[in-house]
């Protein structure tokens, strides 16, 4: 598992980004160690690779693969899943906004090569990503003219309250803190807007049966690990409300995934004093 580029100062200690303590271990992973917070249950590694080795990571052109995660010439079976769940998953935004998408601002975080962002771009959303990759990046702007912000969304000037619908697929368990992460995609979704999302979570069967070798542990890349629980502390710490969960592999927002699910979130209503 360790990469020959990694050495010891590739690597932090980290605590749970909720209570700021330290946890207990559940598992080693070679460099790394799989821990859980004692007060709230998170799922975290620590030690994990510090920013400047993730970013290595996400830049090495091999990691997306264009074929799956976005555009390419070569016939690939993995871009399949990857156009049911863009399909379906923008049937599913449809239904949330009552079929009225006319206008309607969608932001992808973390949209790699595109290819959800272009599907939504035509069926009539006006579209915005934000890519932690500048190799990816730089390919969509360059093959698909898409409004593309390079980094974090934490350190994009964003205007508040401006979109209507916010997806991030697979993104939430690599950011460096999920609270951060989620005050910031708060602040700028519209107060009846929508939050979809797609994320591995902890207490699935295949991570429950599997334990240290579930395959979605890859603690170089996911650095938070949620249950159902801890994703609806976390969104509820932002002011933010998980109003649906879809967890079947047999829905096609979802589909064939075991250990992963798909999230519906809102702002929260606020109490009137």
């Amino acid at each position: 598992m360790k990469n020959k580029e990694w050495t010891e100062v590739s690597f932090e200690e980290v605590n749970c980004f909720r209570c700021g303590i330290k946890g207990h271990l559940l598992y080693n992973q070679g460099p790394f160690r799989v821990i859980e917070c004692s007060q709230c249950g998170q799922v975290f590694i620590s030690p994990r690779l510090k920013e400047i080795a993730r970013k290595r990571m996400y830049e090495n052109s091999g990691y997306f693969d264009e074929g799956i995660y976005g555009f390419s010439k070569k016939f690939s079976l993995a871009l399949i899943p990857q156009k049911i769940w863009s399909y379906s998953r923008l049937n599913l935004i449809r239904h949330l906004l009552k079929g009225d998408i006319k206008g309607k601002k969608l932001l992808e975080i973390g949209c790699a090569y595109g290819l959800f962002l272009e599907i939504s771009r035509q069926k009539g959303f006006e579209v915005t990503g934000i890519e932690y990759s500048y190799t990816a990046v730089k390919w969509i702007r360059k093959n698909l003219g898409l409004n593309v912000y390079y980094g974090e969304i934490e350190k994009i000037r964003l205007q508040e309250n401006d979109y209507d619908i916010i997806c991030f697929w697979d993104v939430i368990e690599h950011v460096e803190d999920p609270g951060l992460f989620l005050k910031s995609v708060s602040r700028i979704i519209k107060e009846n807007g929508f939050i979809i999302f797609s994320c591995p979570y902890f207490n699935s069967l295949p991570a429950s049966i599997l334990k240290s070798k579930w395959w979605t542990l890859k603690p170089e890349q996911h650095l938070w690990h949620f249950t159902l629980n801890t994703l609806d502390m976390v969104f509820s710490d932002s002011k933010l409300q998980l109003i649906r969960v879809i967890k079947s592999p047999f829905s096609l927002v979802n589909f064939s995934r075991f250990d992963s699910i798909v999230g519906i979130a809102k702002k929260s209503k606020r109490i009137k004093g």
